[in-house]
């Protein structure tokens, strides 16, 4: 064998080895924390018409916004490997890698193995392709449907005469146009570049092709449109900028927030790629077979130009069928373009000899933002166990007869996910979503809402999840508590679940439910108090609680104490829990909010039952906190008290001029670190006060205080009644210099008080200001102003 032919093996080679890791790192990339994300609106709603009788889940997607295809593969694949988050994602999942590798194909066929590598690699680490590939919903499928019709679109223009080609052409396009409808626009230019490229004798073909997606989609449209509603969205329709500038930012970094920010990397990135379109149309023109050599820029570059303007257009109010607000998705069917024009301009580019620092230039900064905006995008996948947890509650309560009303906002479609689970949902409470008659409710029209479904059920669960969108007076409620006896309740934040009766009774659960829910773990205990617990959740993050339900049955009052131990032996919190003596089955709530200082790691519960032993229990991970400080970043120590239970660290000051005293001017804007550190737990919560007093009297707030600061730590996030003994924290505050602020000596204070009271805790030790019961930090000089 030759050496040349001996390289060309190790060329071809090396090119599969690098599409195959290509493939599996688009693989790897797309299933990473699949599951850990709760299912929004979109996802519920796709999922609750897919876990409909297939008949009627079809004539459900005619009133969709979007075409049956999805929803019917979607169908069979649930049933056979289950409707939780990572099983219902997954398909999406294969629809981008198959994407994938469609771009891969196609960009061979567009410039060779380079230009090859180049689309896979490319789509492969797009973040805005990986979000789509772990959603369920369509937009995958259509992107795959437009890679595909692409590279046979490319073949078809080099072999006209085949009808494989041309049949797998309008196979790859129904998948396209049978997802999402504003595929159609992707699609258009493959069209008419096709009849543009293609000879006359293959028009035929191209008819023969077109007249069979038509009659599909005819009759598709034929059955849907009369059955579609009319209605928007909202919101004012969106300029023609700031349709380029989300859809630039959307093809180059994936990101679709703060999207000004990311505009100027992502425009230069898609300047960049005009020189190599522009050799590649030079020598497309030059070429003998001019047009069959222009024709894949045309195809790229107009399906490319074509999507803004289609997104423009579906955007613009009208009085007929679904105005939609400006959304992230609607350019994804063109990403696949994207990906390949780009690929192919810095292939041509790197042709050029004088061009090639350019093109690698160019390459190192398409991946680089594909890169740098991956990681944000993963932090910020996670799973919250509360949307899950409310529903279950009603689970695990539930009786015969009881009825569910869900005052959501627009919430239905979450919530009905995690209530109306797959596996097992025979016997559960009927929901009726309220309102139905008046958005939003109103006191003349709540009693027809609720009555007739007050007289059907002997025990009303109310389920207020976004309420305030649809029942801001909280008029269902109010009407509830006036006619029936609330017997058990479960807040989640502004959220909450309560249980209504006619009559009081004991809010027990029944036995049936224990034994028949796979979330309800079983204990063995010989003292026969500790059934069993449920733990809903995964990881834990700051402004989380953690959440366990311990079923207990008490022969008597019972007295518990519960300890949330970090593993492995690190006591975080103990409280009690006081379990009146009772018949039957019933649930003790274990809570811990998670707060930034929270540590990180594994907790395990253990909860005693005076004289009647203890149970351990695993619980959840805590994540994403912050450790505390350490002794050295504190630019001013000191040492002081306030009350008995709290210390004060010292403090460092920010957006000074520093000096003794450190000084500043009107206008400025300074960072006032301060460190605590509780000794014992804090049995109540308290608001950390920060003045800038002057010895002229301000006339803004009829004293002397200049600026000031007054909070809960840490902005409310972590209250004293969170705080851990012995863990240091800091806590910052802003102090902001009104611009008419005189020349002189500022005394710089902090303290606490009580909110209800105002009344200040005492202090002692250095700084201590015992009669105005205040710590004096220092003095702070202000400058004349200028």
């Amino acid at each position: 064998m030759s050496s040349s032919r001996s390289g060309e093996l190790k060329s071809a080679m090396a090119y599969r080895v690098l599409a195959l890791v290509g493939l599996l790192v688009a693989f790897a990339l797309r299933v990473h924390r699949l599951g850990e994300a709760n299912v929004w609106w979109d996802e519920g709603f796709t999922i609750g018409l897919a876990r409909r009788p297939f008949p009627e889940m079809i004539w459900g997607t005619a009133r969709d916004t979007h075409p049956p295809l999805y929803y019917a593969l979607l169908w069979p694949w649930i049933r056979l490997a289950g409707d939780g988050e990572f099983a219902a994602r997954f398909p999406s999942v294969a629809f981008g890698v198959l994407t994938v590798a469609a771009a891969g194909a196609a960009g061979r066929r567009l410039g060779g193995p380079g230009v090859q590598l180049l689309a896979l690699w490319l789509l492969g680490l797009s973040r805005f392709h990986i979000w789509w590939s772990q959603e369920t919903r369509m937009y995958a499928l259509a992107a795959l449907g437009i890679a595909l019709s692409a590279f046979f679109a490319l073949r078809v223009a080099c072999k006209p005469g085949s009808f494989r080609i041309w049949g797998a052409w309008a196979l790859s396009s129904s998948i396209a146009l049978f997802s999402v409808y504003l595929a159609l626009f992707a699609w258009i230019p493959q069209s008419l570049s096709l009849l543009w490229a293609i000879p006359r004798r293959a028009w035929p073909r191209w008819l023969l092709a077109h007249g069979t997606l038509a009659l599909l989609m005819l009759g598709w449209l034929a059955f849907a449109l009369p059955r579609m509603a009319t209605w928007s969205a909202g919101g004012p329709p969106p300029g023609w900028s700031a349709v380029l500038q989300l859809s630039a930012v959307l093809w180059t970094t994936g990101i679709s927030t703060d999207v000004e920010r990311w505009a100027g990397p992502a425009v230069l990135l898609i300047a960049g790629m005009l020189p190599g379109i522009a050799v590649a149309a030079r020598e497309a023109v030059r070429a003998t077979r001019r047009i069959r050599d222009l024709f894949p820029l045309a195809l790229l570059s107009i399906g490319l130009a074509l999507q803004p303007v289609a997104v423009w257009l579906i955007t613009r109010p009208r009085s007929f069928l679904y105005t939609p607000r400006l959304e992230a998705r609607y350019f994804l069917p063109a990403l696949p373009y994207f990906s390949l024009l780009l690929a192919f301009s810095i292939a041509r580019a790197f042709s050029i000899p004088r061009l090639r620092p350019f093109a690698l230039v160019l390459a190192l900064g398409a991946f680089g933002l594909s890169l740098a905006s991956l990681p944000a995008y993963y932090a910020n996948r996670h799973w919250r166990a509360d949307p899950a947890l409310l529903p279950f509650l009603i689970r695990v309560y539930a009786r015969p007869g009881d009825g569910v009303i869900l005052v959501s906002g627009d919430r239905a479609p979450e919530f009905q996910y995690y209530y109306e689970r797959i596996d097992g949902t025979n016997g559960l409470p009927p929901v009726y979503p309220v309102p139905r008659q008046a958005v939003p409710v109103r006191s003349d029209t709540v009693g027809g809402e609720l009555e007739g479904i007050v007289r059907a059920h002997p025990r009303i669960w109310l389920a207020r999840v976004e309420s305030h969108l649809q029942d801001p007076e909280g008029w269902v409620e109010r009407w509830l508590d006036a006619h029936l006896h609330r017997v058990l309740e479960f807040p989640f934040g502004h959220n909450a679940l309560i249980l209504y009766v006619a009559s009081p009774q004991e809010p027990a659960v029944p036995a049936e439910n224990l034994a028949r829910l796979n979330e309800i773990h079983r204990l063995k205990d010989p003292s026969g108090i500790f059934l069993g617990y449920d733990r809903v959740g995964r990881g834990f993050r700051p402004g989380e609680t953690m959440r366990i339900g311990l079923y207990l049955q008490p022969g008597r009052p019972l007295s518990l104490t519960v300890e949330w131990i970090r593993r492995p032996d690190q006591r975080v919190a103990r409280t009690e829990l006081h379990v009146p003596a009772g018949s039957g089955i019933r649930r003790g709530s274990l809570e811990l909010p998670v707060t930034p200082y929270t540590p990180s790691g594994d907790y395990v519960v253990w909860v005693e039952a005076e004289g009647d032993g203890s149970v351990t229990i695993p619980a959840f991970r805590v994540e994403g906190t912050i450790p505390p400080p350490s002794p050295s970043e504190i630019a001013r120590p000191m040492s002081a008290r306030l009350g008995n239970r709290i210390r004060f660290l010292g403090y460092s000051l920010y957006g000074v001029q520093q000096g003794d005293p450190p000084e500043a001017a009107p206008g400025d804007t300074l960072f006032l670190d301060l460190y605590w550190e509780a000794e014992s737990p804090i049995p109540r919560s308290y608001v950390v006060f920060t003045h800038l007093i002057g010895e002229a009297w301000n006339p803004a707030t009829g004293n002397p205080v200049w600026a000031q600061d007054d909070q809960v730590p840490l902005e409310g996030a972590y209250p004293t009644t969170h705080w851990i003994p012995g863990q240091p924290l800091r806590d910052r505050y802003v102090l902001r210099l009104p611009a008419e602020m005189p020349a002189g000596d500022y005394l710089l204070e902090a303290g606490m008080y009580l909110l209800e009271t105002g009344e200040r805790l005492p202090v002692s030790g250095e700084g201590a200001d015992p009669t105005a019961r205040r710590l004096i930090l220092g003095l702070i000089r202000v400058r004349p102003r200028r």
